[in-house]
């Protein structure tokens, strides 16, 4: 298996890392001065350090920072909603539910947190094995921890503004840690649940179980290069836990809906901006790359008209800031710098910028293009 991996990862092509010239270089980004990237191979013990001593790893180590502070929060969030539940007369008999009166019901629910580790054990590891260098393995797990505080934030607040019953039982009683609990036991309230050894009333729209293991199922999706074995045992794993969810009424069917629902919009939004951030610094795109792509390559007479009969997007949605908090959070622009297409400070390089000002090809008059196509 591990053999199998590293040969269909390297197979037919160069490790993408490879190409950037620069990913050696010490440059300062903000006060911090350290390496761009994390060594391409291991050769002397200066670079099993130097996996650890860049600005590559020092983003993975904020975003795993921002995972804790985010789960936290959705903690926080899931006591208040817990407070409120115990405090005011909600109905606390559990909601019908079609797929629970379907599938017969399995009383022991730590399966599901079985489940979700062995999905994040065979992720973590399928990665480690095939990813070409260590700064794929970085940014892969980079978007995974970003992506999942997001949504971990995004959870908190659905839980705490809309109360339901325990899905489990009727007339739940919450933990006296989200009612009375210290301090320490508030911060541990989260840590604990996910072990299994506390198990809320109102912890439910949108499943977290189900979004973690979404966001497992979105890597195999996007990044693998074995697809057809690896990524299939994976979707596997994950359907036999979403059932297991409802077979152990860890949670209403319409909390799993909306996790897979929710995780993947989140993956398909935040990758769709870091592709429009590439397009946009490669190329020199000034505001969205699809309108500046139609008015490079048609005629500036009919490429503005154009791009609105066929998209009517006159203001397409991506926000700047969005996409230079994506482009942080992602590590592109060290990526760009490694490259050679940023500086230092953040700018385009002289070089790059000749690149980008070439000749470009040439422009289409979409009059006689279309004309010669019409039916004779």
């Amino acid at each position: 298996m591990i053999q199998y991996l590293l040969r269909s990862s390297a197979k037919g092509r160069q490790p993408p890392a490879s190409i950037a010239r620069w990913d050696s270089t010490w440059q300062r980004i903000g006060f911090i001065k350290l390496r761009l990237e994390p060594p391409g191979r291991i050769r002397t013990w200066h670079d099993v350090l130097y996996i650890f001593y860049n600005h590559d790893f020092l983003r993975l180590a904020l975003s795993v920072i921002w995972l804790i502070v985010c789960g936290l929060i959705e903690s926080f969030l899931a006591q208040l909603s817990e407070i409120r539940y115990s405090h005011f007369p909600y109905d606390k008999v559990r909601h019908s539910d079609l797929m629970h009166d379907a599938f017969p019901r399995v009383e022991n629910y730590l399966t599901v947190n079985y489940l979700l580790l062995t999905t994040l054990l065979y992720t973590t590891l399928g990665f480690a094995l095939q990813s070409p260098d260590w700064t794929t393995r970085i940014v892969v797990l980079r978007r995974w921890l970003v992506i999942m505080g997001a949504i971990y934030i995004f959870r908190g607040i659905c839980v705490a503004v809309t109360t339901l019953p325990s899905s489990r039982v009727n007339n739940c009683v919450p933990s006296d840690i989200a009612l009375n609990g210290s301090a320490g036991a508030r911060f541990s309230f989260l840590f604990r649940q996910i072990g299994g050894q506390l198990s809320p009333c109102t912890d439910n729209i949108f499943s977290g179980h189900t979004s973690a293991m979404m966001s497992c199922v979105m890597v195999w999706r996007i990044h693998t290069r074995v697809r057809r074995i690896f990524s299939w045992i994976a979707y596997l794993i994950v359907l036999a836990a979403l059932l297991m969810i409802l077979f152990t009424r860890f949670h209403y069917t319409v909390d799993v809906l909306l996790a897979v629902y929710i995780t993947y919009s989140a993956w398909y939004m935040y990758m769709d901006t870091i592709l429009e951030a590439s397009k946009r610094t490669m190329f020199a795109f000034r505001g969205h790359s699809t309108r500046s792509l139609f008015r490079s390559r048609l005629a500036s007479f009919d490429a503005d008209t154009t791009y609105e009969f066929l998209t009517w997007q006159p203001t397409p949605l991506m926000p700047t800031w969005v996409m230079w908090l994506c482009m942080y959070a992602d590590g592109l622009d060290i990526r760009l710098r490694a490259l050679g297409i940023m500086d230092e400070h953040g700018r385009l390089t002289y070089e790059a910028e000749q690149h980008m000002h070439s000749p470009s090809p040439p422009m289409v008059d979409i009059h006689e293009m279309t004309s010669q196509s019409l039916p004779t």
